[in-house]
């Protein structure tokens, strides 16, 4: 055997010994041409960065981040193997720490930065980013298909997280530097840094992701409502267990959402693969609280007829609570909440229980005659003439005219069709009209023939056979429906 023939023999079998020590040997930087020449770039300044910060460090304390930024860059790019986490970790802490001092002159950890470094710290900062890219895709190609979906899957909360609290707010700065508003730049506080708007975004994304988790969390229980009521089973006095095996879920494993996606849709103890429905109804539910929290609750309820709230934002309703605000927010969330649980039940083929459906009509009935603020839209709002009745003989004269309004839609309709004769369309549809008032329902019923015919003529909509569950195509509708409420209100008026 010559040498060629050696070295002809191509790469080394997948599990061998010789394949273990090649993947771990290899850089990132060697999988592709374009990391080699970035290599060799990264190389060529990081070092002469490294001698100019140390030189500058004699004399000025602050570059002291700059100088151990350098050091990490310079060990990713000689180190080809082990430690990429941590490798990752520090680049991108610090590629953070010195674009602080980029936007706003100070280290987010450590001394006030020198504008005399300003222009390496700014060549420095693209190494770092060139940098943290290419060990992140080393990273990335190195681990299984299903961490894959499982990183995937957490970049849908971390990427909006990070938009929001960290780019947003440089963009905004970059554009009103670029732009020069005088008046906007005047009306910065001196003392309000970067790292101050960070944190107040970062205290607003956290409460926005309070408010939506905890619609997960009764999107997670509305499954063992929509499983068990129909059934005649108890879904408040019993836990929660695995329904091939029995095991006891722990609580780590019923997190909603996260959970299914750390599983891989599996039971941990025996491997049963978990429908993706129940991942749907909590991303449906967590939907619904979060879209509701942003165009609904925090605008002061802007998107509702009749609604005179002044204030708006996470500090003057939540924080500083205006209670008719939050109490429309939660009653128009756990609506929906129901009319999805109408909608499993419709598409499990399943009857609705009267107990349970006198528990949902009573409480929805019962809440606006209690606390009136809940439904600020007028009865005889959109007719040519005024109402004199009482207060409480107007409110129940209203739920009596919207529910009777939706159920006569709804008989209507399943007269004309058989697919609108389940009863957990009859029922939603009866509720929208006590929830709503008579005035929306007939927009909501428009948003729904659109939304019907759609599914019904268009081709990759009717392969999904939703038409035949209208009560999740009224759920649709609703939602479509709930942002415009008030511009389809004064454009009737």
């Amino acid at each position: 055997m010559n040498k060629s023939e050696i070295f002809d023999r191509g790469p080394a079998p997948e599990g061998s010994l010789q394949h273990l020590r090649s993947q771990t040997t290899c850089s990132p930087y060697d999988q592709s041409l374009p990391g080699e020449f970035a290599r060799l770039l990264l190389l060529l300044v990081a070092i002469p960065l490294l001698v100019w910060f140390v030189r500058a460090n004699f004399n000025l304390q602050s570059g002291i981040f700059a100088t151990i930024a350098t050091v990490v860059l310079l060990a990713s790019l000689f180190y080809a193997h082990g430690a990429q986490v941590i490798r990752i970790s520090l680049l991108a802490l610090l590629s953070i720490n010195i674009f602080s001092s980029l936007v706003s002159t100070e280290y987010l950890f450590g001394n006030e930065a020198n504008r005399s470094l300003a222009f390496p710290t700014g060549l420095l900062f693209v190494c770092l980013t060139v940098a943290l890219l290419f060990e992140a895709g080393g990273l990335y190609e190195s681990i299984s298909t299903g961490s894959k979906n499982k990183l995937a899957a957490w970049s849908v909360f971390a990427v909006p997280a990070l938009v929001y609290i960290l780019a947003i707010p440089v963009f905004d700065w970059i554009w009103v530097s670029i732009e020069g508003d005088e008046r906007r730049l005047a009306l910065r506080d001196p003392d309000w840094k970067f790292w101050n708007e960070a944190v107040f975004r970062a205290y607003e994304f956290s409460i926005f992701g309070i408010f939506t988790y905890i619609g997960a969390c009764i999107g997670s229980f509305l499954n063992v409502v929509a499983y068990s009521v129909p059934r005649g089973k108890s879904f408040v006095f019993r836990g929660s267990k695995c329904q091939r095996c029995g095991s006891k879920i722990s609580r780590i494993d019923n997190l909603p959402i996260f959970s299914y996606l750390n599983l891989g849709a599996r039971c941990r103890n025996c491997s049963m693969f978990i429908p993706a429905r129940y991942l749907i109804v909590e991303l449906v539910v967590a939907t619904v609280f979060g879209s509701l929290f942003l165009y609904e609750l925090i605008t002061g309820c802007q998107n509702i007829p009749s609604m005179r709230i002044s204030h708006e934002g996470i500090l003057w309703v939540i924080l500083y609570p205006k209670w008719p605000a939050i109490a429309i927010y939660l009653y128009h969330a756990l609506f929906m909440s129901s009319v999805l649980v109408l909608a499993i039940i419709e598409c499990d083929r399943q009857p609705i229980k009267p107990v349970f459906a006198g528990m949902i009509a009573f409480t929805f009935t019962l809440a606006p005659v209690v606390y009136w603020p809940i439904q600020p839209v007028l009865l005889a709002d959109h007719l040519p003439f005024s109402l004199k009745y009482s207060p409480i003989i107007e409110q129940l004269l209203k739920l009596a005219i919207g529910g009777m309004a939706g159920a006569m839609i709804a008989f209507s309709l399943s007269a004309v069709n058989a697919t609108f004769r389940t009863a957990s369309f009859r029922f939603a549809l009866t509720l929208t009209g006590i929830v709503f008032g008579w005035q929306a329902l007939t927009q909501i019923m428009v948003f729904y023939f659109v939304c019907w015919l759609a599914i019904r003529f268009l081709p990759k909509l009717r392969d999904t056979g939703a038409s035949q569950f209208p009560t999740s195509v009224l759920l649709a509708a609703i939602m479509l429906h709930h942002p415009f409420w008030k511009t389809i209100a004064n454009c009737w008026n």
